[in-house]
């Protein structure tokens, strides 16, 4: 039991070791009402895609990103995180730069000018945020896993 926080870790008299056995049985305690509550936890449902997307989109907005209203975006309102369900109901985390920079780059991609400034700071501004995104979402403990191809993060349902 190294992980006890002892509160006399050297202790001198009989007072100060009766301490220490009774921080030994708080953390058995503490230990097995934790496994009972965990074991608990995996008997409720799982939370509801629609509740997990609210719970998302408020996260993000308490961490201090623009949340994008949504689908369909428009042109105006383009650019920052969206939060939505994809199509088998997951909830997806993803990063859209502003319209602006996104025609830009595909313009230079499409004149196959993939070395051109926009592509680049596209790309830099997507990896950048992507990696922001899942740290918070971590942060908030979110289980997040990777969608099969490209940025994003889809996550995970639990009974948070």
């Amino acid at each position: 039991m190294a992980s006890i926080n002892y509160p006399y870790p050297d202790p001198k008299n009989e007072a100060e070791r009766a301490a220490n056995r009774q921080a030994a049985d708080d953390y058995q305690r503490q230990e097995e009402e934790a496994a009972v509550l965990l074991d608990l936890a995996e008997e409720l449902p799982p939370v509801a895609p629609e509740v997990l997307l609210e719970q998302v989109r408020l996260d993000l907005a308490t961490a201090g990103l623009h949340v994008a209203p949504p689908q369909p975006l428009t042109d105006e309102d383009q650019g920052g995180v969206v939060v939505y369900l994809n199509d088998d109901a997951q909830v997806v985390v993803d990063w859209l730069p502003h319209a602006r920079l996104d025609r830009a780059a595909l313009d230079m991609v499409e004149a196959d000018r993939t070395n051109d400034e926009a592509v680049i700071r596209y790309e830099t501004v997507r990896a950048a945020m992507d990696t922001a995104l899942g740290t918070i979402l971590t942060g908030f403990r979110y289980a997040i896993r990777r969608p099969e191809f490209g940025f994003g993060h889809i996550v995970l349902s639990s009974t948070r």
